[in-house]
């Protein structure tokens, strides 16, 4: 239903032409069987007549209704839906929250912190990622290639996220005379070029939800250019959302100090 939707949108102004044209069409048809049924002198010519007027006025009117349906689904419901889609009823894209653990501060820690004589040593922490709504983003990351937000757009994962667990990739892949899009991948170094992430292409346009997902079980740990490319009907890239993430392994999963099994020693 919402291809549809989307389908009319992108076809309305032919649809307004046509719509118009045949009302006038039948406009003029019901000037001329009116005249007709004016002039008419016999019963059968006045029955084809009343019939032409009433042949008229239905198309017309249906013509009419067409012309409405189609502004009512151009310019309200494919807006609606795409806002509904992305999340943007507000202006906000969708948030899909991921918690980690981030320190408030960055607190120093002092050894020999009034020790006998000795000069006071601060050492600070290293703070650790930032912690957004999209995930872990790991700080200076290069910018963003492309990504129009209607065309080729990636919302998840973020630029410079790190990935170390299956992610769904959330965006938009559509253009006009769409055929397919597909992921490509390269290492983040001078000279790499671009490969496809899996075999097969993607031929389901997507507004505002999941393209797809990337597993980083596949591949080797370290920082990659990761791009949405998507093509036209002639097989030519119209679009383009090309970003940076980390690949590394899950994090240990800390155990709690005392966690044991405990023994109770009898009186």
């Amino acid at each position: 239903m919402t291809s549809l939707v989307f389908a009319i949108e992108q076809i309305a102004p032919g649809l307004y032409l046509i719509s118009v044209a045949g009302i006038l069409y039948m406009a003029f048809e019901l000037q001329r069987a009116r005249h007709k049924l004016t002039v008419s002198q016999f019963k059968l010519e006045r029955e084809m007549a009343q019939a032409d007027q009433s042949r008229a006025i239905t198309f017309g009117g249906l013509l009419i209704e067409l012309l409405i349906g189609v502004g009512a689904i151009a310019n309200l419901m494919a807006p609606t839906l795409r806002d509904i889609q992305t999340g943007d009823i507000t202006g906000s894209p969708v948030i899909t929250r991921f918690e980690t653990s981030t320190p408030a501060n960055n607190p120093p820690i002092s050894l020999n912190a009034g020790g006998s004589g000795a000069e006071d040593l601060a050492i600070f922490s290293t703070p650790p990622p930032t912690n957004t709504p999209v995930g872990t983003i790991l700080p200076d990351a290069p910018e963003i290639v492309g990504c129009p937000r209607d065309s080729a757009w990636i919302h998840i994962p973020g630029n410079g996220q790190l990935i170390f667990e299956a992610t769904n990739v959330i965006g938009t892949a559509s253009v006009s005379d769409f055929a397919f899009y597909k992921f490509e991948i390269k290492p983040a170094v001078p000279g790499a070029q671009f490969a496809p992430l899996r075999e097969g292409d993607y031929t389901q346009q997507i507004v505002g939800g999941p393209l797809g997902q990337i597993l980083p079980w596949e591949i080797p740990n370290g920082e990659y250019r990761f791009r949405l490319a998507v093509f036209d009907n002639t097989r030519t890239l119209r679009a383009v959302c090309e970003i940076t993430i980390h690949i590394s392994d899950p994090p240990p999963t800390p155990t709690p100090i005392g966690g044991g099994p405990s023994t109770v020693v009898p009186q």
